[in-house]
């Protein structure tokens, strides 16, 4: 898909609205963009805002020297927690410990924690997530509206965006295993992956099932999820993607997910030309992001061990799953 490589690199912050509300494309970050595949909607850039690993070391490392204040944090978000350490105990997991935020759950956080967290770094990661979702979403949407030959931002009205933390430590259940993060597609529109330089994350080659690339370890990547290919009609591709853990070396990554609205249906957008047909489902209206989002994160939290396996289920089938679904 060599178009997506020459529309990211001809787009950026924009300046101006379009009558449609499509922000006038000029150019989206600079010529360091990078196609990385020819089969998938995934490129490679050079940020100008840098991710605080320094921080976002210190902050996993004070949160697992202090439960206390660890579980207090998890409190504020009872339904899923925060910080998640499935990984310390359950051998077959994703050998990762994350933290996951979004503007709504940090704002629950009581001053007296967040004081505690903000010795640890964890201001200057809400600093860091402000200011890539300040300087790249918007562009990004863009541009994916260009590719997509649709307003992408109708169905991202409210910014539903949330973050991600993760450890790949070498302090796990099993730290021999390679499994870092399972492979996988990202249920929204798109995710930027910043990586701390070390080597691991690596993307399915989409013409060749099964054959794994690794991507360059100080690589910053955006890529495209399941609700981007639907509403885009098959015109934007989604990475199949995953991490392989070298045991002994221990390994950070700090990734901004976007998605629609969770009220949106979630089926081709009108004036889209639909590439590959959907299920009835979709078609019809029958799918939005908030169910989709539901049965997509059952998967993935049996993957990561936050939520039981139920009996007869394989964890590691998510994608095939969530096929069936889009597809028919």
């Amino acid at each position: 898909m060599a178009a997506t490589a020459t529309s990211l690199n001809a787009s950026s912050i924009p300046t101006s609205i379009s009558p449609q509300g499509i922000p006038e494309p000029t150019p989206l970050v600079d010529s360091s963009v990078r196609l990385l595949s020819s089969s998938s909607t995934i490129v490679s850039f050079e940020p100008s805002v840098k991710a605080p690993f320094e921080a976002i070391r210190r902050l996993f490392d004070y949160l697992r020297a202090n439960p206390e204040n660890a579980s207090s944090l998890n409190a504020t978000y009872p339904k899923r927690g925060i910080f998640k350490t499935a990984a310390t105990h359950n051998a077959s997991s994703d050998q990762k410990f994350t933290v996951d935020l979004s503007p709504a759950r940090n704002g629950r956080i009581p001053d007296e924690l967040r004081n505690a967290l903000a010795a640890a770094g964890f201001n200057e990661v809400l600093d860091f997530f402000d200011q890539v979702n300040d300087t790249y979403v918007v562009p990004i949407l863009s541009t994916l509206s260009e590719l997509a030959g649709a307003d992408l931002y109708q169905a991202h009205i409210n910014g539903n965006i949330n973050y991600r933390l993760c450890d790949y430590n070498t302090d796990t259940a099993d730290p021999q295993s390679d499994n870092g993060c399972g492979a996988h597609t990202d249920y929204g529109t798109f995710s930027i992956i910043f990586q701390d330089g070390t080597p691991g994350l690596e993307m399915e080659d989409a013409e060749r099932p099964g054959v794994w690339i690794p991507v360059p370890g100080d690589a910053t990547v955006i890529l495209a999820g399941w609700c981007a290919v639907i509403l885009s009609g098959g015109c934007i591709q989604a990475t199949r993607h995953r991490v392989r853990r070298t045991p002994g070396v221990r390994r950070l990554s700090a990734v901004l997910f976007v998605a629609p609205d969770l009220d949106v249906t979630l089926k081709p957008l009108e004036g889209v030309k639909v590439v590959r047909p959907f299920s009835d489902d979709v078609m019809n209206g029958k799918v939005n992001v908030g169910w989709f989002k539901e049965v997509m994160g059952k998967k993935w939290r049996r993957r990561e061990g936050n939520e039981e396996l139920e009996e007869g289920q394989d964890a590691m089938t998510q994608d095939n799953e969530i096929e069936g679904v889009i597809w028919g």
